[in-house]
């Protein structure tokens, strides 16, 4: 990636629909030659062209949590459970008091409390000790990247393999569910298998 390539990114990082011919005069070249450097950009796997969502404005919590494993293999297997969990904003490994740090996202303060203490990371076997953090939508970055219609799994189970039919703060209205399932109740991602007219009167 030369300093044309990251004048491109940069570019589209400030406003993803800026055309080609806009960002071709703004580089000195072509439209057709910027077009070549971003599908090389792409197939690469150096850059992505997606959407972000201001987390202020859909009033979304955010999570921190700081975890030490036993090993790196209860990391690894971490990583493969929550994988598509459309809440996982980030994970890393780090060094220091913690060698993972993961950034999670909900859309009250209920479902907040669900996934520190029961459909979390924290609870998972292998995990020695934790540390989390929790605020409103965070004042850097202001858009987010979120996945707001996630791949369905088409029963109560979400990609974690977790139950929300048969999670007691579910039952109690306590955590809205996961986004990927068909118990999914809030507003802040898609469910198709809910009507709007019935999304509209979701308790949230």
């Amino acid at each position: 990636m030369d300093d044309t390539d990251k004048k491109l990114v940069s570019i589209l990082q400030k406003d993803g629909r800026t055309s080609l011919s806009e960002i071709g005069k703004s580089l000195g070249m072509s439209h057709v030659a910027v077009s070549k450097r971003l599908d090389k950009l792409v197939k690469a796997n150096l850059v992505k062209i997606s959407a972000g969502v201001n987390s202020e404005a859909v009033d979304t919590k955010v999570l921190f949590l700081g975890l030490e494993t036993e090993n790196m293999d209860v990391a690894e297997k971490i990583k493969k459970k929550y994988a598509n969990c459309p809440r996982l904003l980030m994970f890393a490994p780090v060094t220091g008091t913690y060698n993972l740090f993961a950034m999670m996202i909900a859309e009250d303060t209920w479902s907040l409390e669900s996934i520190l203490g029961t459909c979390s990371m924290r609870t998972e076997p292998g995990i020695r000790k934790s540390e989390t953090w929790f605020g409103n939508a965070p004042l850097i970055p202001q858009y987010l990247q979120l996945d707001l219609s996630p791949t369905q799994t088409g029963s109560t189970k979400g990609p974690c393999k977790m139950d929300c039919a048969s999670c007691s703060r579910y039952t109690i209205n306590k955590c809205v569910g996961c986004p990927n399932t068909i118990t999914y109740r809030g507003t802040l991602w898609a469910n198709p298998t809910v009507s709007k007219k019935t999304r509209g009167k979701s308790k949230s």
